[in-house]
C-alpha cells in the first residue's frame, strides 16, 4: 500500500512539475506547446472559483481556449507563470488532490511596474485511465487579483 501511495504521489508531482514548466513557457507564444499542456486534463472536467462552477469536455476548442487565456496573460505583461510549491494528498488508489502555489510575475504594459501575484489552486487528479489527468480544480478570484494589481 505504501509503495502504491508513493507511486501516485510521485506521478502527481511529476505531472505538476511538467504543467508548471509548460505553463511558464507560454510567455513565449512561438515556442509554446499548448497541445501538450491541454493533454494533462481529463476528457471531462469541472472548475470552481468565487465566480461560480463550470464544467465541460476537452473537445476540439479546448486548446484554443487555453491559447487565448495564455495570450491574455501575455497581454497583461506576464513574464513568468510557475508553480513554486506542490503538495500532494493521495485520496485512494486512483485519485489525488494537489495544492499548487503559483506565482505570476508581470511587467505592467501601461507604466512598466513589475510585480508578482501569488495564489493557491487545488486540483483533483485521476489515475483511472493509467496516466494522471486533471479532472477538477478550485481557484481563487484570479480576475480580482489581476484588477488589484492594475492588470485588468
Amino acid at each position: 500500500m505504501a509503495a502504491m501511495i508513493e507511486g501516485i504521489e510521485a506521478k502527481a508531482r511529476a505531472l505538476f512539475e511538467d504543467y508548471s514548466r509548460r505553463s511558464n513557457a507560454l510567455h513565449d507564444a512561438e515556442h509554446a506547446d499548448i497541445d501538450a499542456l491541454a493533454d494533462v486534463f481529463a476528457g471531462h472536467f469541472v472548475g470552481a472559483s468565487p465566480l461560480g462552477v463550470m464544467g465541460g469536455a476537452k473537445d476540439d476548442t479546448f486548446a484554443a481556449v487555453m491559447r487565448q487565456g495564455f495570450g491574455n496573460y501575455r497581454a497583461m505583461g506576464g513574464t513568468r507563470f510557475e508553480i513554486v510549491t506542490i503538495e500532494v494528498d493521495v485520496l485512494d488508489g486512483f485519485h489525488a488532490m494537489v495544492r499548487a502555489d503559483w506565482e505570476f510575475d508581470y511587467v505592467r504594459p501601461g507604466d512598466g511596474a513589475a510585480g508578482t501575484i501569488a495564489f493557491r489552486n487545488l486540483y483533483f487528479v485521476s489515475f483511472a485511465e493509467g496516466e494522471p489527468r486533471i479532472f477538477a480544480w478550485i481557484t481563487p478570484d484570479e480576475a480580482q487579483a489581476m484588477k488589484d494589481h492594475g492588470l485588468a
